[in-house]
Parts: C-alpha cells; structure tokens; sequence
C-alpha cells in the first residue's frame, strides 16, 4: 500500500490505522512511548493502577502520534492536544495543516485512529471475545427498541457479534459528533448489512441519515471497529484499513 499524504485525505479517503501493542516489546514502548507525552499525560498515564489499561493508554498515545508525524513534519513528541466541552480531543498545534481531524479508540489488545481532513468523524472498538453474559441486558436499557428486538430474534451464537456491531456503530457516531452522551443512545437506531450500516434517526433528532457513512472492519479475529465518517457535497466516503506498525517503529526509533 502507498505512504500516506496529506493530499489522500484531502481528496476525500480517511484512514484507518491499527495496530497490536502486543507485537511490540513491552519495555521499548514504555521507555520510548513515554519520553513522548506532555507532562499532563504523564500524570494520567501514572493514574492507573493496573499496568494493562496503563499499557493500552500508552500504546493510543504514541499510535496517535505516530500516525498525526505521517501526514506532517511534526515530530511524535511535538504534537500537542486541547479537548472541547465535552472532552472530545482535537489538535492544539498551531503549524499543524488545518483541516486534519483524528479520532482515536483503545482496547487491550487493539488500538485504532481514524484521521482525515475537513469532516466530522469517529472510530470505535471492541473486543468480541470479552464476558457477554449481560448483552442482552445492556441492550435493552441503551440500544433503541428496534435494535434490541433484533437482538433478541437473532440465534444465541450470533448476538454477542451483533451486539458490539451496533454498540461500537454508536459509539463512532457520537464521537464524530462531538457532543457525547446528550445524543442518548436510544434514539438512533443501525441496521447492519455487511461491512456496512444505515441509521435511522427519532422524529426530532436534529441529523440526517445520509450526511453520514458507517463502516465495520475487522481486523483480526476478535475485534470489531467501527467509523462514522461525515459526507461532504453528500457523496460517499472512502475508509482504508491500515497496519501503523511500521509508523510506531518509525516514532520509537
């Protein structure tokens, strides 16, 4: 696959970067991951308790970075971040290109980023292997009416997939709106066909279905993603999958 460039995102393609932590030596990424972060993110990383969601914090940390020195010649430990009301992160460098919007998401074992350029959008993952005992529960108390009956009418074997189908396809849409929880989670429903999803939006819900793409990948066998990528001139939006572990090994040279 070619390098990626700025002038790919500016042509309308987002990319979705991924990466295992744990094929990279545990020691290397702690001693050279850290010497990235900002004092602030320090303390936070410092924060935990456990080493294995310290680990996974580091590891979006430096995949972030890693991925941001791609597109610009900002180096790894240069870049610098602001949050808005709703703790939504966003690009605080003022040499940074505008335009260039990111969204990152972590689990144990999978870190992701989605970048692109002049377009709301959000990224989720999840891990599918994880205890699904009270799917079915949380469905009924945060998913739409619709979706959890579609939960429900689904064979045993397939409700865990589907439900962190859709679990992950709200959360990528809230982070692309920025504004968090206020959305409510019930009041927009996904229907998944694929690799692909459709919403359907609560009569008052200011939003429109087709100002926006959703996707799923998979990048290995236990983890699902998910991205919601904002359609500009209302034309389709074009996400590709990519390895970052060549980026990460660049920034923790």
């Amino acid at each position: 696959m070619c390098p990626p460039t700025l002038d790919d995102l500016k042509r309308g393609t987002c990319h979705l970067w991924w990466w295992h932590p744990s094929a990279y030596p545990a020691e290397h990424l702690t001693t050279r991951g850290l010497a990235l972060l900002t004092d602030d993110e320090l303390a936070r990383y410092r924060r935990y308790l456990v080493p294995r969601p310290a680990h996974t914090f580091l590891a979006a940390q430096v995949l972030l970075r890693s991925v941001l020195w791609a597109y610009c010649a900002i180096r790894p430990e240069d870049w610098r971040f602001s949050t808005n009301p709703w703790g939504r992160p966003r690009i605080a460098n003022a040499l940074a290109p505008a335009g260039l919007s990111f969204n990152v998401s972590h689990k144990p074992g999978c870190v992701v980023c989605l970048v692109g350029h002049g377009r709301a959008l959000g990224a989720d993952v999840e891990d599918t292997a994880a205890d699904g005992a009270h799917l079915l529960e949380l469905a009924e108390r945060f998913f739409s009416p619709s979706e959890a009956a579609e939960l429900h009418a689904l064979p045993a074997e397939r409700q865990a997939d589907r439900f962190y189908e859709l679990w992950t396809l709200k959360e990528s849409y809230m982070k692309a709106r920025g504004i968090g929880l206020s959305l409510g989670l019930s009041r927009f429903s996904f229907t998944v066909k694929g690799d692909t999803a459709s919403v359907r939006f609560d009569p008052g819900f200011h939003d429109h279905p087709k100002a926006w793409e959703f996707r799923l990948f998979r990048p290995d066998a236990q983890h699902v993603i998910s991205t919601a990528v904002e359609r500009l001139d209302g034309l389709p939006a074009t996400v590709e999958l990519r390895n970052a572990a060549e980026l990460i090994a660049r920034a923790l040279a």
